[in-house]
Order: C-alpha cells, then structure tokens, then sequence
C-alpha cells in the first residue's frame, strides 16, 4: 500500500473509531433507561464497543506498516490515546459481565473514557505534528479526563442531565484541546535577525559582524549592461482565441521574455503603474545577491503604485528561468504578473541565433480557464525545417505539476531547472511530470512530420512544430510512462557527496493550526506554520544535509531561494546523475534527500510553490548567521511575502 494512503485510510479509520465508542456508550445509556426503545437491541452496546476494539486493531495494523518517517507522530497518538481507550472501554465491559465481575456501575465510565480517549486520538490525527512536543500531546490527554470527569459527574445525576453534559462536555473538551494544540504552533512573529545554534555555538565568538540583506548585493556591474524596464499594471486582455480576461500584467501576457548572455550584468527596473496590492520581482531559479531576491518583507519593502524599484545582478549562471511578483503571489502572479529570463552560455554567443537553430521559450501558464503556452491560447503552430536542430525552454509558471507530452520526434532532456543535464538518453513517448515553478530544457531534431507538445487536461492550446506546408493538426495529449528523474542522465562525474554540517528534517503535513488569527487546516512544515517555523542558520560554506518527507495528500513543490540543491535521492531510489534543482515535486507520501552548499550570504525564503500553500503556513527561511533584515510584514508594513 501506497505510504500515502495509509495516513489517508488512518484518518478515516481513526474518525470511525471514535464514533462508534460514541455509539457504544449511547447504546448502554438508552438501553439503561427504565423504558428501553423496542428498536434498540440488548447486544447493541457489546457490538458497538467490538467495533470500536476492532477498528483500533485496524489502526495498529495500518500504522505498523507504514515508513517511521510518515508515521511517527500517528503511532505516537495512537499509543497514548486510542489504545488505551479501547482497552479501557473493552475490559470496562468485560469486567462488569463476568460472574462475581465488578458492577456494571463502572460501564458508563470505562466507555466515557474510551470515547474520549478515541476522540482525543482522533484530534491528534488532525493536529499533532512532527516531531511532536511534549506540550501539544499533554494537552491532548487532557481532553479525555476532562471529558470522563464531567461524564462520570453527569451519570451520577440522573438521566434528564447525564447524556447533555456528557456530550457537551465532550465537545467543549474537543474543541478546546484542538485549538489549544494548534495555537501553540501557530503564535509567533518572525524574527528579524539570526544568531547560529548547534554545531555553530562553540564557534559564535568568531562570526562576522552583522549584515544586513540590504548590503548583500553582489559585485559591481562587468561586462555587457542589459537593461530592462517592466510595467506592472491591470489590464483587460484579449487573447488570441478571442477571450477576455482581466489581468496583472507586465506588460503584456506573459510578461517581455529578458535574455541575456553569461557575463552580462542584467539590470531591472520594475514600475509598479496601478497594481493596488504591491508587486515585487523574484528571479525564481536564479541564484542572485539577496538584496536583489524580491521578497517583501525579507529583502524589500513591496512596490506601491507609483513606485519603483531597480533591480541589478550579475548574469551568472546560463539557463532557463522566469520572473514573477511575491508580493501577495498566491492571488497576483496566476493573474499574470509573470515571464520568462534567459541566458545563454557564454561559450556559445551565437549558437542560439545561427542558420538551422531554433530556440523556443514556452512559459504554461492557466489563467480565466484558459491554457496558454507562451502568449497563445489557442493552438501555437511554429514552421520549421526538417532538421533544424530545435531546443524547447519549458517553463511550468502554474502552482501545480503539470504533465506534458512531446509526440512525434524522440527527444532528450537537456537541462532540469536551468542547470545542464549530462547523458540524458533519447526519450520517445514519455510524459514530462513538471513541477510548479521548476522548468525543463528538451532538445531534438526536427522531423519531416509535425511534432507536439501538449498538457494532460487542458481543453485547448498547445505546441505544434511543423514542416513549412505540412497540415498542423490541434496538440493532443499522448499518455505513457513519466519521466524518471532518479534513473535519468549519465552517472555523476564526482559522485563523492561532502560530509554534511548539518542534517535536517523538514515534515509536510496538512493540520489545524492559526493562519492570521484563524484556525483552519493549514500547510505546516515540522508541525508549524510560517512565521513560527524555526528558521534553518547557517554559515557560509557549510553543506546540509535535508530530507523532505511529505506526510500530506497535496504534492508540495519545494523552491529553496537563492541555491540549487543537488538531489541525492527521491523517495528512496539513489539518483544517479549529477541532479541540481530548485523546484522538487515533493509527492504525497515521498520523500526526498538533497545537499544544500550554503555559497549565497543572506535571508532566504523556502517554500511550496503552490502559493496558497505557502500563504497558508508552509514557508520558512534559510538564513545565514549574522544577517539581519530592517523590513518586516503584516500591519504597517502591508508586505505579503508568498
């Protein structure tokens, strides 16, 4: 059984079994009364209870077979709360039907403590995190003697009184302990500076002065300047299929592509025209200074309308990227505040412009139920030679993983998330699974038939490649096995990983917690919610070591700013080519082993690219020790930093 699935049958499991220990201790009460219901059987309580027994029974099954990883946390729960219920509520019985057994006067307690003792579990499902503290799970034990004491009081009263308060009891008790055990993760503000702890106290007396983001940016301007200027506006787009829709632009749909060659120094200057909310721009992928990362709250304040901003940095690394705001980004970048940024080897100037060369920049992006790749709606046909040698910049600016397909050419990965990809063999038939944010450079021949890109579910649009008079039929979407990124691309040339600094867990789970004051099922990472997630403190040149367990039903795309990771492993299966990466398609149930190289001073966001994940809790920062940021959110400041 998948991992994922069994914390999905768990939390079914566990919600069953805490109602039918409901209904058991419902069933003896209505049967005790003086005029019992004709339709009520004597054996309805004894059933009810069995059930309850068998249903934990399930639970340590399940649990048992499921990775530590994922289900720690649940194990623990279950140890000290549902398994003592159903012992409980079952030997309660047991006793009071034996010959000479103990009265049947202890039957409403022992099931009272069972039904709250597998509530009380049942809760612990919904909020206990990992790793989990000691706090959060004493108040988890609370809630059933709160609910057996008021329970016990209740019975001794008489029936009128003794099932309301018993109920009541047990819902005030619920209620209580839930929000209690979700607050605690959820109550502080973010810190503005960071001091190193562990591995890096015996050594703080030598760590440099403090810096602040604002200083972090970068060396001064070499080679050639290219300079570009955004507009960040509302506007009413119509596309090319005919539909209107209201839109955040740059410009235009997607926003201008900026290309420049390694060595250039690019340099940005965004004017924000009429956008109310703020806008900022992050370079998602590009490991730039930190002064220049654009997140509000972080290394800026956001830009207001009527303001700018002039963002510079270094064109360094050679790949495919793309820009968008992180200014309130869950609401403002899938409305097309958006585009593509990219740089051409140094080594090869003219490559991408020369005769029987053709390179493609196609941004997928859904907005107002359309599916644009690059600027088109409807179906985008490209003439091309037979034999041209062609290269293909996917960019998947959606907050969810979309897959693609490439039909009629076989074709090779070239680069995953703007870093080159050695070896890659040839591919025919393969679906592309493409994480939010994370991109793919494809390269192949051009046949003399047309070939096809297009995505699983989408109702039009699409790439057709095609022969200068040869028909371009509509793309349709080719299923077939998915790409395997573990197996994928020749073995690493330096295989030899570096010993780790330090080793850190990061849990993805979905729970109760406060999001802006609210409880609501949120996106927590370690069992907290940004700003309460302890931030990861590093020093420069240290190498860490992060394992990324998703104990979710969402898939959770990771997007670490200013660094690649190098993957080392996904869920379990050792990657054999030299695999950098900024984007992970963290699946329910999966989990993945990356080397972070700590080479970029400042304070960083990690996140879910699904940004209303990382609205709703699942952010949190890399910073390095020493650097102090003066901008702050929420309140005064109106900075938003998903």
């Amino acid at each position: 059984m998948a991992p994922s699935a069994i914390l999905g049958i768990d939390l079914i499991v566990a919600a069953v079994c805490a109602a039918v220990w409901i209904a058991a201790l419902a069933a003896h009460l209505i049967g005790a009364r003086a005029t019992a219901p004709g339709w009520l059987p004597a054996w309805g309580c004894t059933a009810a209870a069995a059930g309850g027994f068998l249903l934990a029974a399930a639970r340590a099954a399940l649990l048992a077979g499921g990775p530590p990883a994922l289900v720690g946390d649940r194990l623990l729960g279950f140890l000290a709360l549902t398994v003592p219920g159903a012992v409980i509520g079952a030997g309660g019985l047991a006793l009071a039907r034996r010959p000479r057994g103990v009265a049947r006067s202890i039957v409403p307690g022992a099931l009272t403590a069972a039904a709250a003792m597998t509530t009380a579990g049942f809760v612990a499902v919904l909020t206990l995190g990992t790793p989990a503290g000691w706090l959060p799970l004493a108040v988890l034990a609370v809630l059933p003697v709160v609910g057996t004491a008021c329970g016990s009081l209740a019975f001794s009263r008489g029936w009128p009184h003794r099932a309301t308060i018993a109920v009541e009891a047990l819902g005030v008790a619920v209620l209580a302990g839930s929000l209690a055990v979700s607050w605690m993760d959820s109550r502080a503000e973010p810190p503005s500076s960071f001091t190193a702890t562990g591995h890096h106290a015996a050594t703080a007396a030598a760590a440099t002065a403090p810096r602040s983001v604002e200083t972090l940016r970068g060396p001064a301007p070499t080679g050639r300047l290219r300079e570009f200027t955004l507009h960040a506006r509302t506007q009413r787009v119509t596309l090319d299929d005919g539909t209107s829709v209201d839109a955040l632009t740059f410009g235009s749909l997607p926003g201008p592509e900026l290309r420049a060659t390694q060595g250039d120094t690019i340099r940005v200057t965004l004017v924000n025209d009429d956008v109310a909310d703020g806008v900022t721009l992050h370079w998602h992928g590009y490991d730039v200074p930190n002064a220049m990362d654009g997140v509000p709250g972080v290394t800026q304040d956001a830009v207001r309308p009527g303001q700018s901003f002039t963002y510079e940095f270094p064109a360094a690394q050679a790949g495919t990227y793309w820009y968008h705001t992180h200014q309130n980004a869950s609401v403002d970048e899938p409305k097309g505040l958006y585009g593509a940024l990219v740089v051409i080897p140094a080594d090869v100037p003219t490559a991408e412009s020369a005769a029987g060369v053709a390179d493609l920049t196609v941004p997928i992006h859904t907005i107002g139920g359309a599916t644009l790749f690059g600027p088109h709606a409807q179906p985008w046909t490209e003439l091309l030679p037979p034999g041209t040698a062609v290269r293909l910049r996917i960019i998947n600016t959606d907050q969810i993983t979309q897959r693609l397909s490439l039909a009629g050419a076989s074709f090779r990965v070239a680069a995953v998330d703007g870093a080159d990809l050695a070896g890659g063999a040839e591919l025919t038939g393969t679906v592309l699974p493409l994480a939010g944010g994370g991109r793919y450079d494809v390269v192949l021949t051009m046949p003399d038939h047309p070939v096809q890109l297009a995505l699983d579910g989408a109702r039009s649009g699409g790439l057709t490649l095609a022969p200068p008079g040869s028909p371009s039929p509509a793309p349709r979407f080719a299923p077939g096995p998915e790409l395997d990124l573990a197996t994928y691309g020749a073995p690493a040339a330096t295989a030899a990983v570096p010993p780790a600094d330090l080793a850190v867990t990061y849990t993805l789970d979905h729970l109760i917690r406060f999001v802006d004051g609210i409880p609501r099922f949120a996106y927590t990472v370690n069992g907290a919610v940004y700003p309460n997630i302890p931030p990861l403190v590093v020093r420069e040149g240290d190498h860490v070591l992060m394992t990324i367990v998703n104990r979710s039903d969402d898939i959770h795309p990771m997007h670490p700013h200013g660094h690649h990771v190098r993957v080392l492993s996904i869920d379990g299966q050792p990657v054999v080519a030299d695999l950098r990466m900024d984007s992970l398609e963290v699946r329910p149930g999966h989990v993945w082993t990356v080397m972070l190289t700590a080479d970029n001073p400042g304070i960083w966001m990690d996140h879910c690219h699904n940004l209303a994940h990382a609205r709703d809790g699942m952010m949190f920062h890399l910073a390095y020790d020493g650097v102090t940021s003066p901008f702050g959110h929420g309140g005064a400041f109106a900075n938003r930093p998903e």
